[in-house]
């Protein structure tokens, strides 16, 4: 995951400054993906932080709250809750990515859809100045036939 997101990034920073329709409509349906990602990663996350808090409840009751005459008794449960918490911490890490990258991809959006529109208006006003640059030399093919 995190490799795809950096090089749509490094993809979408290329194309930044001359974009079209079919750009923005391909960033949209992307950044949508990469929406619904963060949130099924937020969503497992949460669970199997909840399952580790547990795990280590129950960890803890059995090492102080029943009594337990031998050490290796609670070892796997001990092992177990210090695994959870171990991946616990690479998934929190992971979700960190994915949302502030997600996060850089509404900059990224941000600063397409002015650069369309600008790109619009550009066009727009190129096509105006041609059409009236049209107009002038049609009054001045008139102007010359009157005289």
């Amino acid at each position: 995951m995190e490799k795809r997101i950096k090089e749509y990034e490094e993809f979408i920073k290329k194309r930044l400054k001359n974009p079209d329709k079919g750009l923005l409509d391909y960033h949209r349906e992307v950044l949508a993906n990469f929406q619904h990602e963060r949130m099924v990663h937020l969503v497992i996350m949460v669970f199997f932080i909840i399952l580790t808090l547990g795990m280590t409840v129950v960890c803890l009751i059995a090492m102080y709250g029943i009594k337990i005459y031998h050490w290796w008794d609670f070892l796997p449960l001990a092992l177990a809750a210090f695994i959870m918490w171990i991946l616990s911490i690479f998934y929190v890490k992971h979700y960190y990515f994915l949302e502030n990258h997600v996060q850089g991809l509404y900059d990224i959006s941000k600063e397409l859809y002015e650069n369309y529109e600008n790109a619009k208006k550009d066009t727009l006003m190129t096509a105006g100045v041609e059409l009236g640059q049209k107009i002038v030399k049609r009054v001045e093919k008139i102007i010359k036939k009157e005289k």
